[in-house]
């Protein structure tokens, strides 16, 4: 199935509020799991002075649970879109345990002209994630020169993102499954960005010809592929 994008930003708050009323807990939090264990397992150490950035956070789903696991870790949350960023902002604000989610902070802006003064007074960032943003990239290379652009040799790298479908037929099955359990709005965009989503052997070339040979690419169920590593 050819690729197809779709808008980089969710803008509308018809968007954002489908978004943040379905359950994505269980991919999440084995995605967080994933990237604890690899660190765990590289005797990699968080501690208060590092950074951790959330690419295309969204309305925080990711970023809250970040925070939870490594609550002494500074960790800051990106989106380019100013609903998702006031939705985020006002899920930290109006949480009922006001001690909870204090190391976030949270940065409307473009990822294609981002850099790391403009979020933190962090000299590196230490673990840069993102969930579900590749595919809403019109142009790869912009996701690229990005994480290179915010990570030193040292930083660990963990995207996480659909594969594309084989075919339509397949596509509107995923589709139909999905609409037994989300809303219509989160069903057609979950349906725009498994066409907008790049398959794994894409994610190989483009790293291939970046010469990116630190970054890995495997797959996660056959409906997610997971990028990391150091660029």
């Amino acid at each position: 199935m050819k690729r197809i994008p779709e808008p980089e930003l969710m803008k509308s708050r018809k968007q954002v509020l489908s978004y943040t009323q379905g359950d994505f807990s269980i991919g999440e939090n084995k995605f967080i799991d994933l990237i604890d264990n690899y660190l765990n397992s590289n005797e990699i150490k968080l501690s208060n002075n590092d950074l951790i950035v959330d690419l295309g956070c969204g309305p925080g789903n990711i970023t809250e649970k970040i925070s939870l696991r490594w609550p002494f870790v500074t960790v800051v949350g990106i989106d380019g879109s100013n609903e998702m960023i006031a939705e985020a902002q006002s899920r930290k604000i109006l949480s009922k345990n006001k001690h909870l989610f204090r190391n976030i902070n949270y940065v409307c802006a473009d990822i294609k002209s981002i850099e790391l003064k403009d979020i933190s007074s962090k000299s590196s960032v230490a673990l840069l994630l993102s969930n579900s943003l590749i595919h809403h990239i019109t142009n790869i290379d912009d996701f690229f020169e990005c994480i290179c652009n915010l990570s030193t040799k040292e930083t660990i790298n963990f995207h996480k993102d659909l594969i594309r479908p084989k075919d339509e037929k397949t596509a509107l099955k995923l589709k139909e499954k999905c609409s037994e359990i989300y809303n219509e709005t989160l069903t057609n965009d979950y349906y725009a960005s498994l066409k907008a989503a790049y398959r794994k052997d894409e994610i190989i070339n483009f790293i291939s010809e970046r010469m990116l040979y630190s970054l890995d690419v495997i797959e996660d169920d056959d409906k997610y592929l997971i990028l990391y590593g150091r660029v």
